[in-house]
């Protein structure tokens, strides 16, 4: 059993300062936006997650851990220091929020769809003409 892939990712090291997200189709494509950040939007959300104590985070306990809830999985570092952690549930549990919800927020900054969500069905008939 499997589920969709989403993702985001904060970094400077290729591009300067920028957010990417992705999400797996359902034939397995790989989608993707991502847009630069200004250096102080990038230090004021690295602040964020930093002041999570990440480091000294481990797979979490306080999940609602059900067999169909998806797994959140961390990869964080910096110059110092590394961490993977993960936590299986529906919504995150604090700490592992104040990680997701500003890297969330800050990636959909431009407000656009990742992909196309409309159904087919709904795109023929768009396609087909009134009587």
């Amino acid at each position: 059993m499997g589920g969709d892939e989403v993702g985001v990712q904060m970094d400077c090291a290729e591009k300067g300062p920028r957010i990417k997200r992705w999400k797996m189709d359902k034939q397995g494509h790989r989608i993707e936006d991502e847009h630069p950040m200004s250096p102080v939007e990038f230090d004021n959300l690295w602040r964020d997650i930093d002041g999570t104590g990440w480091p000294n985070l481990h797979d979490c306990g306080n999940g609602t851990g059900g067999k169909q809830d998806p797994v959140y999985t961390f990869d964080i570092k910096d110059d110092t220091n590394k961490a993977s952690f993960s936590c299986q549930s529906q919504t995150m549990p604090y700490p592992y929020n104040t990680i997701v919800d500003p890297l969330d927020f800050a990636s959909q900054r431009n407000g656009k769809q990742l992909g196309d969500d409309e159904p087919g069905v709904l795109k023929d008939m768009d396609k087909k003409k009134p009587k």
